[in-house]
């Protein structure tokens, strides 16, 4: 099957785009616009830059290095260099040498956190680098980071000893991601791939490899590959575009390209002419699952740039969509044999170089042919019959919803986002645009593509014989199981094509979410607070408002509406209620729709809300447009008023949470997770795993009663809108639907405090048997007597960045003993009490457990004497230039004023200057302050022998 054909089956709808592209019938598709603010150049070496201003968010810089390079370049005997190259990169350069003096030191200077903002990853085909959230208001930092960039290209010192203690980290890492998919799929690869290399070049690649390979052939493949003619830069933020421009030039034209270089090449997969069934087990699988996949050629990279390739990819687009919305319609009907499934077209399995059309599943309990068969035969069936032309037009608004959206925000476009787009864009030829050239574009495109010409997509994605076929089915292994066979499943198949299959019939409610508006309350007092910048409004039903206009987004408005009491006012006996109505709300309908009715009259309309309920408090939660904000306060309207019972969604969910939970403990994480949460709750029932059992205690008669209790007192709830919010446009609709809310001033909701912590010293340890054999440790100190305070936070937050970074150093850096280890602090507010609480976290090798564990507890000791001044620096750099970041955000700003209305405690006011007062004397005290409480919760897993 070739992707060419989908370019013949639309091709009327090509020629009349043309026709009102260039006014004149052609056959020539137009070619697609590329976005005229980034600058593009190449170096006579080949390098290829892309530049681009940009000011959100502000005063930051983003730097990438794309390598057309990945595991795809590696011999048999190289399996794995692609990826340890990558680690090599931060451990020493020619220009950032030594202790103190790494790249990891120097942008850890400017506020720059290694993992979260620089990072790399290797994939088969690529390897891309990051340094990200870079202050351009130090000149002198832009500069650097893109001699790192320099370094990174052709300027590693891959040092003899500073690889023998990076093969230890990466043996952690291939110990980290041995889940059991991961070693299911790397047992079948060659069988998935028959003929290509695609099979043998995982990019963690052979731990043989990574442990013996000699130091020469690492520097070798790296002075092969890595050349500026297989290299992109991309440089997205507040810069001087010529600046950059020049820099680039005078740093990286003389970096020579021999003659003769190796290329590139692409990998191709070969075609299939028998079908390729793979079955496999694993005995921490936690559940089944299935993927049917048709197989076709990816595109040429060199046949995106029309407009038919848009066509295509918006056809493809609402192929998925519409699909999507069937499976998961079927899914609620008693009888689907799968929990959920779902399709899509993309790149099959990891390939760059074919594509293939996919059904994934997961079958309930010893169906998974019924599965594969049910799964075709919806695909069929759009195929033969097509999707309705009320389906399309959902699907074509919900689009278009979503295309406004990014269009109205168009001016705050994140660097990552853009930058992304540009190096794809030089990995594979992906379209660059701006959003206003794509607005512009698909507002003319998808008003003349009808539901005739999406309907050509699907029979030319969907094979009706064994070649291209590819089924993949994971199973649990356990004893006395029977497994699916490569003869049922293909079975399967055939019954798929040979049942009798009807057309597909839309149901739809035309009529309004509401369809008789509440009586209007009124709002009866307002008050303005000039230190946080909002306005508090006091509604007739004793409801509260409290309006903070921003314009960090032209476009978004975000919500919450809270009370005090939560999970605390119930006992054990509700335990399963309490924890699955956050779920079951969701699944439920409002008002005259059930949940799929819900699903289809919101298509188009970018508002959402939800109901849930933590330990201490009720929330309502949502967020909208400014096109939408009617509907986010009918949906909220809806949440307090008229949840409607939905017994196929609410079973459906049932159905997904048993399969998730019932083998849950197979999974050694799992298991760790669930002892650290029930050890540090004290032993509590409401921090007891959560299993099966309890999930036959739920009621969802209750759950709605539940619900309605905890929203039927509007007096008790503060409302929170935070955002691009219109005070003329919003204040009648806050009358129409909060004002009006049933309530009872006078009855105030209180908690219950229920949350306790162990006294004392509680060290577990205990091992598991496991498929890969894992270690794993969390530990906790913290005091239950320090109050909760801006400064305690700032404190307890400064800590734990000290201790992660020594425990980065010492653990995974000169020990090799895991691949990550952190530490983070805080302090916690939880009813009338609280908890200042620094936490570690080291997934680390078994055989250096108790190197790992000293050091983690021997240093927070430490720290209660002397904190490092450079260290102590750099920590105010990142929490600065985090704050200057987050209060540019509207979430941010949610979580102030909902934490200010709550608690009346002030997180933003006088930030900076608590920052900046502290020093590592202060820190070291608090660290004492914290340890001689004398509270502590240790739990490590270790495999069992």
């Amino acid at each position: 099957m070739k992707i060419k054909h989908l370019f013949a089956a639309m091709l009327f709808a090509m020629t009349a785009l043309c026709a009102v592209a260039q006014g004149e019938m052609q056959m020539q598709m137009p070619p697609i616009p590329v976005d005229e603010a980034v600058r593009i150049g190449k170096l006579d070496n080949g390098l290829t830059y892309y530049i681009r201003h940009n000011d959100y968010p502000e005063h930051r810089v983003n730097f990438y290095i794309a390598q057309r390079v990945g595991s795809l370049q590696e011999e048999e005997s190289q399996r794995g260099l692609a990826h340890f190259l990558e680690h090599m990169a931060f451990n020493g350069s020619e220009h950032f040498n030594g202790e103190g003096k790494s790249i990891i030191d120097y942008t850890r200077s400017l506020g720059v956190s290694f993992g979260r903002d620089l990072n790399a990853y290797t994939s088969i085909a690529e390897t891309v680098y990051n340094i990200d959230n870079v202050p351009s208001t130090r000149q002198s930092a832009i500069d650097s980071c893109l001699l790192i960039l320099k370094d990174w290209s052709n300027g590693l010192l891959l040092e003899d000893e500073e690889i023998d203690k990076e093969r230890g980290v990466i043996h952690e890492e291939w110990r980290l991601r041995m889940s059991p998919s991961q070693r299911m799929l790397e047992r079948n690869l060659e069988t998935l791939y028959p003929g290509s290399k695609y099979g043998r070049r995982m990019p963690i690649g052979l731990m043989s490899v990574v442990d013996n390979f000699k130091y020469k052939e690492l520097r070798d493949y790296y002075h092969k590959w890595y050349r500026p003619d297989n290299q992109a830069l991309v440089i997205v933020g507040d810069v001087d575009v010529d600046h950059i421009e020049a820099k680039i030039k005078e740093l990286f034209s003389g970096i020579p390209v021999q003659a003769n270089a190796a290329q590139v090449v692409d990998e191709p997969v070969p075609d299939n002419e028998q079908a390729i069934i793979v079955v496999d087990k694993d005995k921490e699988q936690q559940f089944s699952n299935v993927m049917v996949m048709f197989k076709h050629d990816a595109l040429p990279k060199e046949e995106k740039t029309t407009m038919a390739y848009l066509i295509v990819d918006y056809a493809k687009d609402m192929v998925a969509t519409m699909l999507n919305q069937r499976l998961a319609e079927k899914a609620q009907e008693p009888d689907c044999p799968f929990l959920q499934a779902q399709a899509g077209d993309g790149e099959y399995l990891f390939s760059n170089t074919k594509d293939a059309f996919e059904l994934y599943g997961v079958p309930k309990e010893g169906q998974t042919e019924a599965t594969t068969q049910a799964m075709v035969i919806e695909a069929l069936r759009a195929a033969k019959y097509g999707f309705t032309a009320t389906e399309y037009a959902r699907a074509k608004e919900e689009y278009l919803s979503q295309l406004e959206k990014q269009y109205n925000e168009r001016n705050k476009i994140p660097n990552g986002q853009l930058a992304r787009q540009y190096y794809r864009n030089y990995l594979d030829n992906d379209p660059m645009p701006s959003i206003e050239q794509a607005y512009q574009i698909m507002n003319q495109i998808v008003p003349m593509v009808p539901v005739e010409v999406i309907n050509q997509m699907l029979p030319e994605l969907i094979s009706n014989n064994d070649k291209n076929l590819v089924i993949v089915n994971f199973n649990q292994e356990k004893d006395g199981a029977v497994y699916p066979t490569a003869t049922s499943l293909r079975a399967a198949i055939d019954a798929a094509h040979n049942a009798e299959i009807e057309a597909y019939v839309d149901n739809v409610k035309q009529e309004p979410l509401i369809s008789q508006l509440p009586t209007p309350g009124k709002i009866v007092k307002e008050t303005e607070n000039t230190t946080l910048g909002y306005k508090e409004l006091e509604l007739s039903n004793g409801a509260r408002v409290i309006l903070k206009k921003t314009d960090f987004k032209d476009n978004e408005i975000l919500m919450t509406a809270s009370q005090r009491g939560g999970k605390s006012l119930y006992g054990p006996e509700d335990r399963a209620n309490i924890d699955l109505l956050g779920y079951a709300t969701m699944m439920s309908g409002l008002g005259e729709f059930s949940s799929t009715e819900l699903d289809k009259a919101l298509a188009g309309k970018q508002a959402q809300t939800s109901l849930n309920m933590s330990t201490y408090q009720d929330q309502v939660s949502g967020q909208s447009t400014v096109k939408d904000l009617e509907t986010l306060f009918q949906l909220t309207y809806l949440r307090f008023t008229d949840i409607r019972k939905d017994e196929k969604s609410y079973n459906n969910m049932l159905s997904l949470l048993e399969n998730a939970l019932k083998n849950r403990d197979l999974q050694p994480e799992a298991v760790f997770e669930d002892s650290v949460n029930y050890i540090l709750g004290n032993h509590s029932w409401r921090d007891a795993p959560f299993g099966v059992e309890d999930l036959k205690q739920a009621n969802y008669d209750r759950i709605l009663q539940i619900a309605k209790e905890r929203t039927a007192n509007a007096a008790n709830y503060t409302f929170v809108f935070v955002g691009a919010i219109d005070e003329a446009a919003i204040r009648p609709l806050i009358e129409q639907y909060i004002a009006s809310l049933p309530a009872q001033k006078g009855k105030p909701s209180k908690w219950n405090n229920v949350a306790t912590y162990p006294k004392g010293q509680t060290v577990t340890h205990f091992t598991r048997k496991m498929e890969t054999p894992k270690a794993n440790s969390q530990i906790y100190w913290y005091s239950t007597d320090m109050p909760y305070s801006l400064e305690n936070s700032v404190k307890a937050r400064m800590l734990g960045q000290a201790l992660s970074k020594i425990y980065l150093q010492k653990i995974r850096e000169d020990q090799s003993a895991a691949y990550s280890a952190g530490a983070s602090g805080y302090v916690a507010r939880e009813g009338d009490n609280t908890c200042t609480m620094i936490y570690a976290d080291c997934p680390f090798t078994p055989e250096k457990a108790d190197i790992a564990l000293n050091i983690m507890n021997d240093e927070i000791v430490k720290a209660g004497k002397t904190i490092d001044p450079t260290a102590m620096q750099e920590i105010k750099e990142v929490m600065l230039k985090d704050y200057d970041t987050n209060i540019k955000e509207n979430r941010y700003w949610l979580q102030v004023l909902s934490t200010y209305m709550t608690y009346g405690t002030d997180s933003y006011s006088g930030y900076k200057q608590v920052v900046e007062s502290q020093t590592p004397q202060t820190i070291a005290d608090f660290a004492r302050q914290i340890y001689n409480a004398g509270n502590k919760v240790e739990v490590v897993m270790m495999p069992a022998q």
